[in-house]
């Protein structure tokens, strides 16, 4: 008596659904939603996100192997992006979620992204378009501060959470000495908060409130001096600039 046995292999389909479009005001954070329909498991799946209606160019996320892979990434979204959930309770990457998490969206991010998904078997792709609106009802505050070694931590909070500054930018003099300058954009009525130390040392901290910015002009700034500034130039210069 000869035994035949017979394997049958299946092919894992996979499909891939969003949901567009999506808007979102700048200096917030998207979630662009992107899903297997059939919810299967997407942890060892390639994943890419790009900026476009394909996958030409340079990728926003890349995920492959159980990992991020940044060393091809566009460097305009560095620091900015992971994969988030399409809904609270939608079980991310186990349950087939896929969806982009953008942070401090900038209106240079408005347009189409493609969401590409493949398996051992199969791929599919969707592209999401992104609406940024501009919000004129923003504040500029800027924030600097000089004479630091080494190079110091500056932080941004309000009266509520720590905010995402919009640029932090670092120098060095001749001496020797660390400058740092950042600026931050606020919804009014504000109250925010600078805060630039050393790691592991007590911070220094300037603040300010703006109860009725009606009258302000268009692109109006506001600039936070700290009044330690003195302080910390005696203890490091031996004399006070004012």
């Amino acid at each position: 008596m000869t035994l035949i046995m017979i394997f049958f292999s299946v092919s894992e389909t996979v499909t891939v659904s969003v949901k567009s479009p999506v808007s979102v005001q700048q200096g917030h954070t998207a979630i662009l939603p992107c899903w297997l329909t059939s919810s299967q498991n997407a942890e060892d799946m390639e994943v890419d996100w790009y900026q476009g209606s394909d996958r030409s160019g340079t990728p926003v996320l890349l995920y492959k192997a159980r990992a991020f892979d940044f060393s091809s990434q566009k460097a305009s979204f560095a620091g900015r992006v992971s994969l988030g959930l399409k809904e609270e309770t939608s079980g991310g990457l186990k349950a087939g979620d896929v969806s982009l998490k953008l942070e401090n969206v900038t209106i240079e991010d408005a347009g189409k992204y493609t969401c590409f998904v493949s398996s051992s078997d199969d791929y599919d792709s969707a592209t999401i378009s992104l609406t940024v609106m501009k919000d004129d009802n923003k504040v500029n505050v800027s924030c600097q501060s000089d004479g630091w070694h080494p190079e110091p931590e500056l932080s941004w909070s309000d009266s509520k959470t720590a905010l995402i500054p919009a640029n932090v930018m670092f120098s060095k003099n001749s001496a020797g000495f660390y400058s740092v300058h950042s600026w931050v954009l606020v919804s009014s009525p504000f109250e925010v908060s600078c805060s630039v130390g050393l790691f592991n040392e007590e911070p220094k901290e300037t603040r300010m409130r703006l109860e009725n910015p009606s009258s302000l002009e268009d692109g109006t700034w506001f600039y936070l001096a700290f009044g330690v500034l003195c302080f910390l130039y005696f203890r490091k210069k031996g004399k006070c600039l004012v």
